[in-house]
């Protein structure tokens, strides 16, 4: 930063928002207080209250450090290692997508429609990634046991790490391949509820994403194939092995995706009462679909 971050709370927020916003990042003023919150260990409120507080030499390194990767469109929660899912601070690295608030959707309908079963509840969680909807499922839903997979041994590590930091680990069974390939056989039939936030961009669209997103998030968690529903597809043909009759299946698409997963869903003959949820922009955004029988 050529004008230098300041030597007070106050001037260093001041000057890392002016920055951000004058190359143009998205949400600079609330980017600027996530920053100086990490760096001086601070609440927002706090921010403000003290803003003639020094920043140590260490300190301005380290926020002129994060200032500079933000600048190079880095995401935030990659710089400082966390992300917020349902009140839950994960870890997130660059082997994982930061969670979305579309994603936390999937999970509230997780929670509500458990409301409604007795006794053990017996849930999925295909492309884990972080584990943020493993995690918060098994937090939310009394008598959950969670079977979550994903294809990445380094995801999985993250994943792990979360539901330890969540105090959810000895309800969460981890398993490391292609979708349903790990999963015990015991499962087939037995399956309460299925979620799954999958790879769902179309190849060629992943080069026209912000760079955010196409140049640090993890390309195998993003590509669905030439459509964007190769894995939506394979997800609504395998899961009815798993699910017990009248099992629900949750999963996240695309924002232009909702038609073919529909007629994708219908065309299984599997499944009933087949809906599709509007996130908080409006947007379809879920699959909601119950096995016949």
């Amino acid at each position: 930063m050529e004008k230098g971050i300041g030597t007070t709370a106050g001037e260093a927020l001041r000057a890392v928002f002016a920055e951000l916003s004058g190359r143009g990042v998205p949400e600079a003023r609330t980017e600027a207080e996530l920053m100086l919150m990490h760096v001086l260990g601070a609440r927002r409120h706090e921010l403000f209250l003290d803003a003639m507080r020094e920043l140590s030499k260490d300190e301005e390194k380290a926020l002129e450090a994060a200032v500079r990767r933000r600048l190079e469109r880095e995401p935030s929660q990659y710089i400082f290692g966390e992300a917020c899912f349902r009140g839950l601070e994960l870890k997130v690295t660059r082997d994982v997508l930061i969670p979305r608030p579309e994603t936390e959707l999937l999970v509230e309908e997780a929670v509500k429609e458990a409301g409604r079963l007795k006794g053990e509840t017996i849930i999925i969680d295909l492309c884990t990634g972080s584990g943020c909807i493993a995690v918060a499922a098994a937090r939310e839903i009394p008598g959950s046991r969670v079977f979550a997979a994903d294809i990445s041994a380094a995801a999985l590590d993250v994943a792990r790490e979360n539901a330890r930091r969540a105090g959810a680990a000895d309800r969460i069974r981890f398993f490391q391949g292609d979708l349903f390939a790990p999963l015990p056989d015991e499962l087939r039939g037995r399956v309460n509820m299925l979620l799954s936030n999958p790879p769902y961009v179309a190849d060629g669209e992943i080069k026209t994403l912000e760079p955010e997103v196409k140049d640090f998030e993890p390309i195998a968690a993003l590509s669905g194939g030439p459509d964007g529903l190769a894995f939506i597809r394979k997800i609504l043909f395998e899961a009815p092995e798993f699910l017990s009759p009248g099992g629900l299946l949750l999963m996240e698409m695309g924002y232009d995706q909702a038609k073919e997963a529909r007629a994708l869903a219908e065309g299984t003959g599997a499944y009933e009462s087949i809906e599709i949820i509007k996130d908080y922009g409006k947007i379809e955004r879920i699959l909601k679909a119950r096995r016949k029988g």
